[in-house]
């Protein structure tokens, strides 16, 4: 067997045989679960072999499903934060087989700090170099559609997959963009442009733990759901929850405006694009049971809230959003 050796700056390496977070750092897709390990595809340039995956005690094996190449990669602790990493590989096309081994050991230098344990670098950093799975647009709209489609993406998404988010809305970057990634509990870093924004999140999960919150509104405990409002994340987690439109309806400005809906409840939000505000509010048989309004300077709640809304001129959307 050829052998490559490198060494990664770690305290553990069982995260990174755990190939549903991992697997893209061996160049692998389309993983499957099976009992003697995996099925999946590993990246050859352009192509994608079959092959088995088995990960071991301490590494991990990549056999082509024929057994024309094979490689391993094993680990080993050299000291408390330093781990040892051995990359050995036979078979058909040597050349390309270096290539990829080459291409591995580069992976596990630069991105294995981010699926390591205990790793004591920055969350965020450096996930801008990995190339995206998916690029979802979302400028020119406003909330709650960045928010309704992101949330969409994310559950569709595998984990170790990246997915880069384009907005020019300032609320959904300011507020309910990063909520909602930590409802996922996913990592991501901003990338700023000239005139719109990028997120590029590291996907760890594709499912939110919100029981709590569905709770709530489930039994509508409206004292509650006062006192969540408050909090960022369940503003947030709102956007995921309501995500069917009823309406939408044009104001000039909110003097006047009376909050209707004919559903029993609704999810009210308008955040016009350019302006840097966010109004959230929940409706219940045409009472307003919670406000919300988040400015580039401060949150406003219930009677402040829609007492600041009143205030604010020009037209915008107020879009209803409901459960069924």
């Amino acid at each position: 067997m050829i052998e490559e050796t490198t060494l990664i700056y770690a305290e553990d390496f069982k995260s990174l045989l755990d190939l549903e977070n991992s697997y893209k750092l061996y160049k692998l897709s389309n993983i499957k679960k099976l009992d003697f390990g995996y099925i999946c595809y590993l990246t050859i340039f352009r192509l994608k072999v079959e092959c088995i995956c088995k990960p071991k005690k301490d590494g991990l094996d990549i056999i082509e499903k024929n057994g024309r190449f094979i490689i391993n990669i094993t680990f080993q602790k050299e000291s408390e934060e330093r781990i040892n990493v051995k990359i050995s590989y036979r078979g058909i096309l040597e050349k390309l087989l270096s290539s990829i081994a080459n291409s591995i050991r580069k992976n596990l230098e630069e991105y294995s700090k981010y699926l390591v344990r205990k790793q004591k670098v920055e969350n965020n950093l450096r996930i801008s170099t990995l190339k995206p799975d998916k690029v979802v647009d979302l400028r020119g709209e406003e909330c709650p559609v960045p928010e309704i489609t992101l949330k969409r993406e994310l559950m569709k998404a595998n984990r170790g997959e990246i997915i880069e988010a384009l907005t020019d809305n300032p609320a959904a970057v300011a507020h309910t963009i990063p909520e909602i990634i930590k409802l996922f509990n996913c990592r991501y870093e901003v990338l700023k442009y000239e005139d719109y924004v990028s997120f590029r999140i590291l996907v760890l999960s594709n499912t939110i733990n919100t029981d709590e919150y569905v709770k709530v509104i489930k039994e509508f405990n409206e004292a509650r759901i006062r006192e969540l409002i408050r909090d960022k994340k369940f503003m947030s987690f709102l956007y995921t929850y309501f995500v069917k439109f009823h309406k939408v309806e044009k104001v000039n400005d909110f003097k006047n405006y009376r909050f209707n809906c004919e559903k029993d409840i609704c999810l009210v939000s308008s955040a016009p694009l350019g302006r840097g505000w966010l109004f959230t509010g929940l409706i219940k048989s045409n009472k307003m049971v919670c406000a919300r309004i988040d400015t580039e300077n401060e949150t406003l709640l219930d009677y402040q809230a829609l007492e600041y809304l009143k205030k604010l001129a020009g037209e915008t959307n107020v879009m209803y959003l409901s459960l069924d």
